[in-house]
């Protein structure tokens, strides 16, 4: 829907008057940037607490939406495509689903009525065939992996999520040797009790 810019102008008349323009204000979109996706899904996975299969289910969903609808992925589109597929993401794949209002609540530029008729277009589009194979999420989570073991890709995400050589890597590496120590004593314990 358009949005406009109205502008008065209180003109000293006999009698009294006020002379108003409309000008349409066109909105301009910028191709994101691998920190605002990133931004925008974290705070959708942290908030509503979304589990990382679901990020693999969404780009089953996306592609699917894509190839089928012949939907475009722009600038002026990807967070509401991108929403709405971890919305049937989350519905489909969690046990414990999650509901429209969490994602309004999320992002309140979307009303509950939006989130609604996105999910319904989305839904329609992709012909309600939400079923995946484990053959085909084997194929997306190992293609995923593979990107993920690039080094420049993993040097970039370190980055962008705290980065090599901060303390919160160091922390969890600490953690991960806790664990593996707690770990060795427990199947320790476990073999001696046997």
């Amino acid at each position: 829907t358009p949005t406009y810019k109205c502008t008065m102008v209180r003109v000293p008349m006999a009698r009294s008057g006020i002379v108003y323009g409309l000008k349409q204000v066109r909105h301009t979109y910028e191709v994101p940037t691998e920190r605002e996706i990133y931004e925008f899904a974290h705070r959708l996975f942290k908030t509503v607490q979304l589990s990382s299969e679901c990020s693999i289910v969404c780009l089953i969903y996306v592609e699917r939406l894509m190839e089928e609808g012949k939907v475009p992925l722009l600038a002026s589109t990807w967070r509401p495509i991108m929403m709405t597929g971890l919305l049937l993401a989350s519905k489909v794949w969690q046990d414990l689903s999650s509901w429209n209002i969490e994602f309004t609540n999320v992002y309140p530029q979307y009303s509950l009525e939006a989130i609604h008729r996105l999910e319904v277009k989305f839904l329609r589009i992709l012909k309600w065939d939400l079923y995946i194979s484990s053959s085909l999420y084997a194929k997306y989570y190992f293609a995923l992996r593979a990107l993920v073991e690039r080094t420049d890709f993993r040097q970039r995400y370190n980055q962008m999520v705290g980065g090599v050589d901060n303390v919160q890597v160091q922390d969890a590496l600490k953690v991960e040797e806790r664990s593996t120590m707690v770990k060795e004593e427990a199947l320790l314990q476990l073999s001696r009790s046997m």
